[in-house]
């Protein structure tokens, strides 16, 4: 199994939020979203969240999985921001409660 598009080229000058397809040639649909989470992992990108990947046939005759990602950035990193600022508030908020630990050890 391996990705066969995108180039590094074509990572270079990448914006925020621009997407970018990227092929695998694996050998199932749940094997080449796994590789394709892997790949966007190692180069700081994400990937959509497709349960299905489109599978079309290259000029060359290999068969792949076609999935999209992204570079994190813009409204995902506000977004994100956000979300993060409000789970801490609301874990803030919530009363401090015993461990379960420290009250099985007292039972």
């Amino acid at each position: 199994m391996a990705i066969l598009r995108p180039s590094d080229a074509e990572l270079d000058g990448l914006e925020p939020e621009q997407p970018l397809m990227v092929d695998s040639d694996a050998d199932s649909n749940a094997h080449a979203i796994l590789e394709i989470e892997r790949w966007c992992r190692e180069h700081g990108l994400a990937r959509v969240q497709e349960g299905w990947l489109r599978k079309l046939s290259l000029e060359n005759g290999t068969d792949v999985y076609r999935g999209v990602c992204y570079k994190p950035g813009g409204e995902w990193d506000r977004s994100r921001s956000a979300a993060f600022a409000e789970a801490e508030r609301t874990a803030r908020a919530m009363p401090a409660t015993r461990s379960s630990v420290d009250i099985l050890r007292n039972h």
